[in-house]
């Protein structure tokens, strides 16, 4: 069993000495270890069962941090992001210091960096003395956590769980790309292209090319996958096989034959249906009388762009 509790102090020792700290941030629990620290980065490999393509975001509390990660050539665009979005779910990729250490990175020349807007992740941080790289607290490609108790079913060799019962907005950063004086979405997330486009021009990256090395996390086709078959509903919620899970974004409002039934909303709020939609999925994985999992898309428009990413990718095996 992992140890547990809400002593920030004692898990930022547990980071300092080169262990590994799951955490609560604003988004999804992350699995944090010293970012300039390889060994204690490839025990996070190693836990998660991750490969080592995929790079890591690298967390801070300062943004006077991102002079250690960052090359000395660090976009102006970078500094407009950061003033309108940091704190907050926001990943920016931006070539890298030598300081990090290349599995971070998965040997590109870029580094994703943000500064989470949760307070205990702020400390840990802050206490710890460095930042701190961190991908989500479960095994590689399966469901993100946004409770205690998803990190726990999932990991087991860890030193510490810093546990928060604090609301998460349950989608992981956007993240984008500072590249030769442009900003790229690479992955969309809790803010907005809309939002960024507010503050500098963005474009939408080739998805084609992106799938050719990973830039960023989450960028994988098949990811924040449950073990059960998961699908998306396409033919309504009537005549499902037996043994079917159903998740909605709405009240229930026909009759169905579903074994179980969620709504991540009663009425198609999309800030709600994204801090639900991942504990959800963790419910209908629990329940042994499940078999598989029938998920509602939803419209596409601001937030709805993150959530459908994310439907997608947990579903990609079976649609």
């Amino acid at each position: 069993m992992i140890e547990t509790g809400t002593d920030i102090e004692f898990a930022a020792k547990c980071i300092a000495n080169g262990d590994l700290v799951a955490f609560p941030t604003e988004t999804v629990y992350g699995l944090g270890a010293n970012a300039f620290n390889p060994f204690a980065v490839a025990r996070v490999f190693e836990v998660k069962e991750r490969p080592t393509f995929d790079p890591l975001i690298v967390h801070i509390s300062e943004l006077k941090q991102i002079t250690d990660l960052y090359d000395n050539t660090i976009s102006d665009l970078v500094y407009s992001l950061a003033q309108a979005f940091w704190p907050g779910p926001l990943t920016i990729v931006h070539p890298k210091s030598e300081r990090v250490p290349d599995l971070v990175t998965a040997g590109l020349n870029t580094v994703a960096v943000r500064m989470p807007s949760h307070p205990i992740a702020l400390e840990l941080i802050r206490l710890a003395g460095t930042p701190i790289a961190a991908p989500s607290a479960n095994r590689f490609g399966q469901l993100s956590p946004t409770r205690p108790e998803h990190v726990q079913k999932q990991l087991t060799d860890i030193a510490y769980l810093l546990e928060n019962d604090s609301e998460m907005f349950g989608i992981e950063s956007t993240v984008v790309s500072i590249q030769g004086g442009k900003c790229i979405l690479l992955r969309p997330g809790a803010i907005s292209l809309s939002d960024i486009q507010k503050v500098v021009p963005c474009s939408v990256t080739d998805k084609k090319n992106a799938q050719d090395k990973l830039h960023a996390p989450g960028l994988l086709k098949s990811h924040y996958s449950p073990n059960k078959p998961l699908h998306i509903l396409r033919d309504g919620v009537q005549n499902l096989p037996t043994g079917s899970g159903l998740i909605l974004h709405e009240s229930l409002k026909e009759i169905t034959n579903a074994k179980r039934h969620i709504s991540t909303s009663e009425s198609l709020n999309m800030v709600e249906i994204a801090a639900n939609l991942f504990s959800s999925l963790h419910i209908m994985e629990d329940d042994a009388a499940i078999n598989q999992i029938y998920i509602a898309s939803v419209e596409e428009i601001g937030l709805g762009v993150a959530i459908m990413d994310r439907i997608r990718k947990a579903s990609y095996r079976y649609n």
